[in-house]
């Protein structure tokens, strides 16, 4: 029976590794390492400052989903992420993203259906959902 209560607790120390408040914290770090610099810490588009090749004023990070008609643009977002992550967003200066690819993968819900993510890019997408005004 000892064996059973500690499979059990590997089970739900697993889980609780896995929350939805985890990754949201895991993005928030990954938002301030790689984002803020730019989009500034309150998500606002505030930053730049300095910035070399800047030109222009980031996207307030916190209005995706108003834009969107309400609901937050899981799969637009991604694209972006994904994009910047291969290099392949011409036109736009952005912090290469590469290092947001991983082996380690989450399944997440996009508005195409269940797919497959690289889990930094899981916890940025997360945190910048969470991120959302009303």
């Amino acid at each position: 029976m000892p064996r059973f209560s500690s499979l059990i607790m590997a089970a739900c120390v697993f889980l609780a590794a896995c929350s939805p408040e985890d990754r949201v914290s895991r993005g928030a770090v990954l938002y301030s390492e790689n984002c803020a610099i730019c989009h500034g810490g309150d998500l606002r588009g505030g930053g730049g400052i300095g910035v070399v090749g800047l030109n222009k004023v980031p996207t307030d990070l916190t209005t995706l989903a108003v834009r969107s008609g309400g609901d937050f643009p899981r799969g637009e977002v991604l694209a972006l992420l994904n994009d910047y992550a291969a290099g392949v967003q011409p036109g736009r200066l952005m912090r290469p993203f590469a290092h947001l690819t991983s082996q380690d993968t989450e399944r997440i819900k996009t508005e195409q259906g269940r797919t497959r993510i690289p889990a930094p890019q899981a916890a940025l997408l997360a945190y910048l959902e969470a991120s959302q005004l009303p």
